[in-house]
């Protein structure tokens, strides 16, 4: 399957490199059986490609490349976002971007001498994938 797409300017985007992993899949022989079973379950869901739109919070006019490998013998792939547009991504990628809990914002505390607090405020996402469909 083709997941990469080349934009009217001619960038490429979405999927748009993959090398091989000189990691070898080792099936989770090593771990106990309960646990071996809760990650092949995690496995399966992470590897179901699911369509969601690319937002970046700063604007139109920043991108997202990140390289992408979470299981022992899987390809290492790179990745290319542009925000706005809707890709096939796996899920464990999109998970993995979510999660990120984003920059940490200073605060705009004083103390009672007019000085800054040392306290952040809320953090803000830069990053977010929504899922367009399931």
């Amino acid at each position: 399957m083709d997941l990469t797409k080349v934009s009217p300017t001619g960038e490429k985007h979405g999927r748009i490199n993959v090398v091989a992993n000189s990691v070898q899949d080792n099936g989770f022989k090593n771990m106990k059986p309960e646990v071996k079973e809760k990650a092949e379950k995690k496995k399966a869901d992470e590897q179901r490609l699911i369509k969601a739109r690319y937002m970046n919070h700063r604007g139109n006019h920043e991108r997202l490349t990140k390289p992408y490998m979470r299981w022992a013998g899987e390809p290492i792939e790179t990745w290319h976002f542009i925000p706005g547009e809707t890709y096939d991504v796996w899920k464990g990628l999109v998970d993995e971007v979510n999660s990120n809990p984003g920059l940490a914002q200073r605060s705009e505390l004083v103390d009672v001498n007019g000085m800054p607090t040392k306290k952040d405020g809320a953090s803000q996402k830069l990053h977010e994938f929504v899922p367009v469909a399931f």
